[in-house]
C-alpha cells in the first residue's frame, strides 16, 4: 500500500489568486492608480511630454503609404518576405523595392480592397483611422478595429474601437468574443464567429490575469512613476513661477552707516527702479546711479534646481519607454546627433512596428479578399518618402557597379527607362585581369 501519496505542489501565485478571489471576487486587482482610460485622459491628453512622444511616432508612421498589390506568381515570394524584415536601413529598403518590383503588380484602384484603404468608412480617411489606432496602441499598449462585413466575410467598412471600451468574453479559459461599449448606452457583441470581425494588436504583456494573457501592456504602466514625476515637477515649477519673489536686492556698497539709504530714500530708489529699469520700454537702456549702491541677484534655490532636474530626467525616461531618442526633442542639437538619432528612431522603432501592423492587416483585412477573389493580394507599406532610409550618393554609385540602371532607379523610387541599355550592367572601362600581364624577372641592359 502507498501510505505516502504524492500531492501536487501548490504554487504561491495560486494561493494569492485564491485569496484575492475570496476578498474581491473575480475582478482584477490593480496595484496602481491608472486604468486604461486614464492612460488616454491623464497620460496622453494631459501630459505634454507623452503627447509629443506619441505624436512624433504617429507622424513618422504616417509617412509610410499603404498600397495594394497582386502577386504575379500567385504565391507570396520568399525573397519579398525576407527583404521586408530587413528594410530598416537604406540598402535593405532598396532591396525590398527591387523585390516588390519583381514579384508584385499594383492592384486596380477600383478594386474593393484598394478603395477600402483610402476611405475605410463614411466619416474617416485611412490616415485618420490608422492614426487613432496607433495612438491607442502606443498609449494603452493595445488597439482595436472592427469591420462591417458581408456574407463573404470581406470588410465593407472599418471602424476604430477604443481599448478601454472593449470587454473580453471568456469561456473555458478561452477568449470567445468581445463586447464594445458604443458610449451612447448601447453595446455591440462580437461572439463566436463574429470575433473574426475584431482586429486586435497588442504589446507583449507578461502579467497574466487568471491564467490568461489577453490584453496588451501600456508602456505607461512601467513608467508610471516617471509620468507622476513629470506631472508633479510641472506643477511645482508652475507654483514656483507664480510665487517667485524679488529678482535681486539693491543695497549700499559702503560699510559706513552714514552712507546707507534712509527709509525715504529706499522708497524713492524703489520707485525709480520700477520706472527706469523694469518693463520692455527700458530694454537695453543704460541706467546711471548717483549714489554708492550695488545689486545682488537672487539665484534659484536648491529645491527649484531639483524641480528643473526632475523635469529633464522624467522627459528622458519617458522617451525611453517608447524607444524614442530624447535627442529628437533637444532644442539645440548638433546636426550629427540629430541625424544619427533620427535614423535610429526609424530603424529601431518605426519600421519594426510597421512590419507588425502590416502583417496583422494582411491576415485580418486582406486574406478574406484573397479567399473571395482567388487572387493573391498583398498590402505593403511604401517607405520611400522616409528621408532616413534614402540611399546616399556613395551607396548609389556602389550599386551602379553591380546592378542595372533601371534596378537602381527602382531602388531610388524613380520610373524605369525604356532604352535597352538601362537593363544592362556597366563596368568601368579599361580594367583587365592581372593574369593578362606578364612580369619579367630580369632586365636587359
Amino acid at each position: 500500500m502507498n501510505f505516502f501519496r504524492r500531492k501536487k505542489k501548490v504554487h504561491i501565485s495560486e494561493v494569492v489568486q485564491k485569496a484575492l478571489t475570496y476578498f474581491v471576487g473575480n475582478s482584477p486587482v490593480m496595484f496602481y492608480n491608472f486604468n486604461q482610460e486614464d492612460y488616454i485622459k491623464e497620460g496622453y491628453a494631459a501630459n505634454a511630454e507623452v503627447y509629443s512622444i506619441i505624436k512624433k511616432i504617429t507622424d513618422k508612421c504616417n509617412v509610410a503609404e499603404p498600397f495594394i498589390y497582386i502577386d504575379k506568381e500567385g504565391v507570396k515570394s520568399k525573397s519579398l518576405a525576407t527583404s521586408k524584415s530587413n528594410r530598416g536601413n537604406p540598402l535593405g529598403l532598396a532591396r525590398h523595392k527591387l523585390a516588390v518590383k519583381a514579384a508584385l503588380d499594383y492592384a486596380d484602384n477600383d478594386n474593393d480592397l484598394s478603395r477600402l484603404i483610402k476611405n475605410p468608412n463614411d466619416t474617416e480617411t485611412w490616415r485618420e483611422l490608422i492614426t487613432l489606432l496607433r495612438v491607442f496602441y502606443f498609449v494603452q499598449g493595445e488597439a482595436f478595429l472592427y469591420r462591417e462585413s458581408g456574407d463573404d466575410d470581406c470588410a465593407l467598412s472599418i471602424h476604430i474601437a477604443p481599448p478601454h471600451m472593449m470587454k473580453p468574453f471568456i469561456r473555458d479559459n478561452k477568449l470567445v468574443g468581445w463586447q464594445l461599449d458604443l458610449g451612447n448606452g448601447t453595446i455591440r457583441k462580437f461572439l463566436n464567429e463574429d470575433i473574426n470581425d475584431v482586429f486586435h494588436i497588442k504589446m507583449p504583456n507578461p502579467v497574466f490575469e487568471g491564467g490568461r494573457n489577453i490584453r496588451g501592456m501600456s508602456p505607461l504602466l512601467a513608467g508610471l512613476k516617471y509620468l507622476k514625476l513629470s506631472d508633479e515637477s510641472l506643477h511645482s515649477w508652475l507654483k514656483s513661477v507664480l510665487n517667485e519673489g524679488a529678482k535681486g536686492i539693491v543695497s549700499p556698497n559702503h560699510s559706513t552707516p552714514d552712507m546707507w539709504l534712509s527709509p525715504e530714500q529706499v522708497e524713492l530708489v524703489t520707485a525709480t527702479i520700477e520706472k527706469k529699469l523694469h518693463g520692455s520700454d527700458n530694454k537695453n537702456k543704460v541706467a546711471v546711479s548717483g549714489m554708492p549702491v550695488t545689486y545682488h541677484p537672487i539665484g534659484l534655490s536648491p529645491d527649484a534646481l531639483n524641480v528643473i532636474n526632475a523635469l529633464e530626467k522624467s522627459e528622458h525616461k519617458l522617451c525611453d519607454l517608447w524607444n524614442v531618442p530624447s535627442v529628437l526633442f533637444d532644442p539645440n542639437p548638433t546636426y550629427q546627433n540629430q541625424s544619427a538619432a533620427a535614423k535610429r528612431f526609424v530603424s529601431d522603432t518605426i519600421v519594426p512596428y510597421l512590419n507588425i501592423e502590416e502583417d496583422k492587416l494582411n491576415k485580418w483585412l486582406v486574406q478574406p479578399f484573397i479567399d473571395r477573389d482567388n487572387v493573391q493580394y498583398v498590402l505593403d507599406y511604401d517607405l520611400s518618402e522616409m528621408e532616413e532610409l534614402r540611399l546616399s550618393i556613395d551607396q548609389t554609385d556602389a550599386l551602379l557597379k553591380t546592378h542595372t540602371i533601371n534596378e537602381v532607379r527602382v531602388m531610388l523610387g524613380s520610373d524605369e527607362l525604356e532604352e535597352e541599355y538601362a537593363n544592362q550592367v556597366f563596368i568601368p572601362q579599361g580594367t583587365v585581369p592581372l593574369s593578362d600581364f606578364e612580369i619579367g624577372t630580369s632586365f636587359d641592359n
